[in-house]
């Protein structure tokens, strides 16, 4: 029978019963007429009529089977179900409120992993895109950067790529008509971009390779963001004419809202460079652009990978001055966007998917008790005839209704907190609109739910398999949970202690981790530190560069409050990479193989004082020193130890192209020159920001002892009297760049903390609720026993023994599984050991406290049973 003829005949269920009797009726009357055509009575026909018909109740369900009704079974169990719910609202909002727990955390914790690893990405063939890196073979790299004249040989090399494109990060100024001058975060990128990512502008056109030649006008791809915030959502801001960075340029498009490569980017400016640009020029000043390319049709990334491998190998030979340690890598487009945050994802989930597992192992527990108290029930239904089947479905469908709601409420908090704190999380996952909630999400919350219903529900069906008809009927209601299916619930008991554990350990190390790292010594002085950036035009003259910040400079040292002021071209916590390579006085060289490769850094002012960071040995920089050729230079403590380990750096030489450069100071080693206070602490070199050169793009550190943010008006007004065209850019304290590079550590603790926190709250509450449910179903039993001379404490420890058995078989196999899953937090720890005993240690000790507290308050309870009383209850 088709599925819509059982839906009508469930719908007109009435009509269907009606004229199922008649027919019924009709038989019976023929049957009986035939009898009475024998010579029976009327009376004798018509019991013999009944006697061959058969059991009328049986027909009746053998033609709603027959007609397919297991549909108005399923009906009947629910509206029974919810029945139970309104019967007993107090268990309804205690599993409610546990599953919304379990199942909230985890949906918000799978919304993040859906953004990132699941969700398709917003280009075309998005497979077919990776990110080409350069890596040093030895030492540090720079982020993946790959220099220019690399780039055109990977471009006219290669046989595995339809498209390759770079891009590289500028900080212009822009100033739109009347307006003041803004701070931008711009990319400047080759025409082949657009084509690679293949995504349309909302408006107008994208730049072409007419835009990308040497000296064409400059032109404009607003992102959707700055088209809002600048310039009011203005359709008509088209083939608007700009001023970026002094210089006209054309507004030519708008990318839509979904557009975000790279992540955090204002605008987009064709690049001019050429493959003969830089000429013989191959050092590191070209490394300073990020690769991406789009696989031809039908090449694989292995096949990609061997094409790069045989391309560096060319250049390593041709170039070996400058090639020789340097290997080019890809990998896909995900990975180059999200692979840093996955290990953390995984983690989260993982530790999400144990706290809903908690959380049903409770609920189960829970159910497992009231399917005990309900065990007459079962016998008087099994006794009148219904199936282990039915039995069973009518109990996966009370708690798979309970789990929907559960995994409603959940749902509806997970959106509330996704909302919330969807744009505050850290990088990319912090975009408008990345992370949200969707019918992909809904989805999952919702079959989670059901699964987890389905799951726990098998519980309490299989405990009243085992039901003795005639015992259950025949014993009273009180004696029925005696110490049934008790063996159950304490084994749920020891594998929440042992889920507990095993989040308890791992919110430890993460916390651990975060204090060591925001207690190990930065190398500079965060406290009252002020920072602002401003940014000169790339073409701007040495001497200009020079006038506008010592102009600058000395305006913000007049400032009141302000004790010291310093500038340098990256700060601490900046993801800026800028190395040069090395030879020394004091080492053999080995042509082709620089003996040091470090960190540039180019300062002015009085910045270490400023910064708080130590002269270790030597002198800093004075006035003099800008106006020699052959500029000084300072040296980190790293690059002494690593390179002279017990030697006095003073008065020796690092080399340069054939050129020396005397080192005058060792300054301390600082932490974040590369990004993450968290990364070591690699060789540094500083060199003096005011030399013939002059580096136009600074950040500004101003120490004072006023609250920094003070002094953030007249600090603007004293760079716009400097030079009206000019903007302050990211103005921020110390204090608020380290708390956003910890951002992402801090996070993966405080949700792991979380998750532990209410595992241990709910294992705690199950354990409890287990015992003081057993103290009441055996209260005779306790009355007997202390009838016949048992103690009060023996009371107690009988119940505390059996309790505290399960917990510490749920430590010892806990153990077991947090010593194999916490190395998958290696690479989120910072200054302590996955497998640290101490913090093993003090998690059990947290574990246990609260466990012994759950148990011995009903344990205590039950020692205080008057054993009159409970006798008398017999």
């Amino acid at each position: 029978m088709s599925l819509f003829r059982k839906l009508m005949l469930l719908l007109r269920r009435d009509r269907f019963r009606s004229d199922l009797e008649e027919e019924m009726a009709f038989h019976r009357a023929e049957q009986q007429r035939e009898f009475e055509a024998t010579g029976m009575t009327p009376e004798q026909a018509g019991r013999a009529a009944k006697r061959q018909f058969g059991n009328a109740m049986k027909l009746r369900e053998q033609s709603h089977e027959a007609v397919g009704f297991r549909l108005e079974s399923v009906w009947q169990d629910l509206r029974y179900a919810f029945r139970q719910i309104v019967r007993s609202p107090g268990f309804t909002v205690a599993v409610v409120l546990t599953l919304a727990l379990g199942i909230g955390a985890t949906t918000s914790i799978y919304t993040l992993v859906y953004a990132t690893l699941l969700r398709n990405l917003p280009y075309p063939d998005a497979d077919r895109i990776v990110h080409i890196e350069d890596m040093r073979l030895q030492g540090h790299s720079t982020g993946g950067l790959v220099g220019v004249p690399r780039f055109f040989d990977v471009n006219a090399r290669n046989r595995s790529f339809e498209t390759l494109s770079y891009f590289y990060f500028d900080h212009p100024t822009l100033i739109a008509g009347t307006q003041l001058p803004m701070p931008v975060k711009a990319v400047g990128a080759d025409s082949q971009f657009w084509q690679l990512f293949g995504v349309q502008p909302l408006l107008g056109r994208t730049f072409d390779e007419r835009d990308c030649i040497p000296n064409a006008p400059d032109a404009v791809v607003l992102s959707f963001a700055a088209w809002q915030q600048l310039f009011g959502g203005d359709r008509g801001v088209i083939d608007r004419q700009v001023l970026l960075d002094q210089k006209q340029a054309t507004i030519v498009g708008v990318m839509p809202a979904g557009f975000h490569m790279p992540n955090g980017i204002d605008l987009w400016r064709p690049s001019h460079f050429t493959s003969t640009q830089f000429g013989d020029y191959r050092h590191e000043g070209t490394r300073f652009i990020n690769v991406y390319a789009r696989l031809k049709p039908g090449v694989t990334a292995q096949a990609a990978q061997a094409d790069l491998a045989t391309i560096g190998g060319q250049l390593q030979r041709e170039h070996p001055a400058t090639d020789a340690v340097w290997q080019f890598r890809s990998e896909s487009l995900r990975d180059s966007l999200y692979g840093a945050v996955r290990p953390a994802l995984l983690v989260l989930l993982i530790a999400s998917g144990f706290l809903l597992l908690i959380a049903c192992l409770n609920v189960a527990n829970l159910l497992l008790s009231r399917a005990t108290g309900r065990e007459r029930e079962v016998a008087l239904r099994r006794a009148l005839g219904a199936s282990e089947g039915r039995i069973l479905l009518q109990f996966l469908t009370e708690s798979t209704v309970l789990t929907l709601i559960g995994g409603c409420f959940g749902l509806a908090a997970s959106y509330v907190l996704v909302r919330e704190i969807g744009t505050k999380l850290p990088g990319r996952l912090g975009a408008p609109g990345f992370v949200a909630m969707n019918w992909s999400v809904a989805g999952f919350a919702l079959e989670l739910s059901a699964c987890a219903g389905i799951a726990f529900g098998l519980a309490p069906a299989w405990q009243n398999r085992r039901v003795e008809l005639n015992s259950a009927l025949k014993r009273g209601e009180t004696r029925l949970a005696g110490s049934t299916g008790s063996g159950l619930r304490h084994a749920f008991i020891a594998v929440q202690v042992g889920l507990s554990l095993i989040l308890l350990v791992g919110a430890s190390l993460l916390a651990e981790s975060l204090w060591n790292l925001m207690k190990s010594p930065l190398g500079f002085d965060p406290d009252h530190l002020l920072t602002f950036a401003v940014n000169l035009p790339w073409n701007a003259k040495p001497a200009a560069i020079r006038n506008f910040y010592t102009g600058v400079q000395q305006g913000i040292e007049s400032l009141p409050g302000v004790t010291a002021i310093g500038q340098i071209d990256a700060l601490p916590t900046t993801d800026w990479h800028l190395r040069s390579n090395f030879d020394a006085d004091w080492l053999p060289r080995i042509p082709n193989r620089p003996a040091i490769n470090a960190e540039d850094r180019h300062i002015a002012g009085d910045y270490l004082r400023a910064a708080g960071t130590p002269l270790i040995a030597g002198r800093t920089f004075n006035e003099s020193d800008f106006d020699i050729k052959d500029t000084p230079i300072l040296v980190n403590q790293e690059l002494v130890r690593q390179y002279l380990p017990g030697g006095n750096p003073i008065g020796r030489h690092l080399i340069v192209l054939g050129t020396s450069f005397e080192i005058v100071g060792v300054v301390g080693n600082v932490r974040g020159t590369a990004g993450s206070i968290a990364q070591a602490v690699g060789p540094e070199v500083y060199w003096p920001a005011d030399d013939e050169q002059g580096v136009g793009q600074r950040s500004f550190v101003v120490r004072s002892h006023v609250p920094p943010e003070e002094l953030t008006k007249a600090i603007r007004e004293l760079v716009h009297r400097v030079d009206p065209q000019q903007a302050v850019a990211n103005v921020r304290t110390m204090d608020d760049l380290i708390s956003t590079s910890v951002a992402q550590p801090r996070l993966n603790m405080a949700l792991l903390v979380a998750f532990a926190g209410i595992a241990l709250v709910l294992a705690c509450v199950g354990i409890y609720g287990v015992v003081a449910y057993s103290v009441a179903q055996r209260r005779q039993e306790i009355g007997v026993r202390m009838a016949l001379g048992a103690s009060r404490g023996q009371i107690s420890m009988l119940f505390l023994r059996r309790t505290l058995s399960a917990a510490l078989t749920g430590l010892a196999c806990g153990g077991v599984a947090t010593l194999l899953l916490t190395r998958l937090l290696r690479s989120q720890l910072y200054g302590v050991e996955p497998n640290n005993p101490l913090t093993f240690l003090i998690a059990v000790l947290l574990l246990l406290t609260p466990v012994l507290v759950a148990s011995l308050r009903p344990a205590l309870q039950a020692a205080s049973v008057d054993p009159v009383e409970a006798l008398r209850t017999e």
